[in-house]
């Protein structure tokens, strides 16, 4: 009997590869092999990757759902408050890459989490100058970076959700989006911001999930903390 070391597999045939990961096997002690065929017979169980792949596709379609949501809101409030400039069609090519980008991690498995973090930073400050240097019109501001801060949201809930047993990986990216929204909340008071409605929503469910994290998961998200910040 061999035994993948990444999917923790045991395959009753000498494969010098695993059929699922395609890693290189090791070969079992003597005494974990007579472990194995007393629990198994011949060999184990194979591991239900359908059941992985079916929640990948529903959050892959839920992750749709939530960008064609958003950039509805977009195009709404583009043609009721902002006519002559047609803003929304950058966000949503914001919002695609984006959505592209999460397809991607998502797949792989690639650590996504500072990834996603990092794609929204650079989405904001993207949609930033592409409107200050378009005339600083204000919609980034007012309206394009709040919506990513609550497409982030969105996709952080749907992170957690596929991953629960290590949902606090996930803590960092919702504080920088709560700083974010408490940025574009102070941006209101300091008059960079004509209103208080977008600001004030980012705030408001951000600070919710930020809440329920500190409250449902205390140990293991203060755990986390410490492990980050080193205190």
């Amino acid at each position: 009997m061999v035994r993948c070391p990444k999917c923790k597999v045991v395959l009753s045939r000498d494969r010098e590869v695993c059929p699922l990961c395609s890693c290189v096997t090791e070969e079992m002690e003597k005494d974990a092999q007579a472990k194995v065929a007393e629990l198994f017979g011949e060999g184990a169980p194979y591991p239900d990757l359908m059941k992985k792949h079916r929640a990948l596709r529903f959050v892959l379609k839920l992750l749709l759902f939530l960008f064609v949501l958003a950039e509805i809101i977009m195009v709404i409030i583009n043609v009721k408050l902002t006519p002559d400039v047609y803003w929304s069609a950058i966000t949503g090519a914001a919002l695609l890459y984006g959505y592209l980008s999460l397809i991607y991690w998502i797949k792989t498995d690639a650590g996504f989490a500072a990834k996603v973090g990092q794609q929204l930073i650079l989405t904001s400050i993207l949609l930033y100058l592409i409107d200050y240097y378009s005339g600083n019109l204000g919609w980034a501001l007012g309206y394009a970076i709040p919506g990513v801060i609550l497409f982030g949201d969105a996709a952080v809930s749907i992170l957690i959700a596929l991953h629960r047993k290590s949902w606090y990986t996930y803590l960092l990216l919702l504080l920088m989006l709560g700083i974010m929204s408490f940025a574009e909340l102070g941006l209101f008071f300091a008059g960079k911001v004509g209103n208080i409605i977008m600001p004030l929503i980012c705030v408001i469910v951000t600070g919710m999930y930020i809440l329920g994290a500190l409250l449902f998961g205390s140990s293991s998200a203060l755990r986390e903390l410490k492990r980050r910040f080193h205190i």
